[in-house]
């Protein structure tokens, strides 16, 4: 997908995601809603793309949120080669993969962005942000992630023949 269309894209997801869906959270869970089009980016065009896709929207997360700048660029950019994985799996094709590896992939984010906060000094109750935040967020990906997929997809069929050059 070109350049020009995907930055207003994952700066409206980035808008979306700290404007609005930052003010819900269902017993502890955040919906990480740019994670998800990430993940499912990189399921349907690899890791490359996901890469490019997970720095870019980072950023763009990263500008309208309190944390330390690039901590969910990286984040975002290190999970999405472990999702792009599942293009070489047989099961890639079931319809309840997508969600299976939004709940894996969302417990990979927390603990890289866990592990980049700690690191920059900020102090963690680890075991209880696990237990109450990254796994129930981890769940309500599950959840969530067949619009997102089906969402993406749509996009990823429709571009799919101007990225090919047809």
């Amino acid at each position: 997908m070109k350049i020009y269309a995907v930055l207003p894209l994952l700066a409206s997801v980035a808008l979306i995601q700290s404007s609005v869906l930052f003010r819900f959270s269902f017993w502890g869970a955040r919906l990480h809603l740019m994670l998800l089009v990430v993940v499912a980016w990189s399921l349907l065009r690899g890791a490359r793309e996901g890469i490019i896709w997970g720095f870019l929207g980072g950023l763009a997360l990263d500008f309208l949120s309190g944390l330390p700048l690039g901590t969910c660029a990286l984040a975002l950019t290190l999970t999405a080669p472990l999702a792009s994985l599942g293009q070489l799996t047989i099961y890639r094709t079931s319809p309840l993969f997508p969600s299976g590896l939004a709940l894996g992939a969302g417990i990979i984010h927390d603990l890289i962005l866990m592990s980049l906060l700690s690191l920059a000094g900020y102090y963690l109750a680890w075991a209880d942000l696990l237990v109450r935040v990254t796994l129930p967020s981890a769940l309500l990906a599950a959840l969530i992630m067949p619009l997102v997929y089906r969402g993406v997809l749509w996009l990823h069929l429709r571009t799919l023949t101007e990225d090919r050059g047809l």
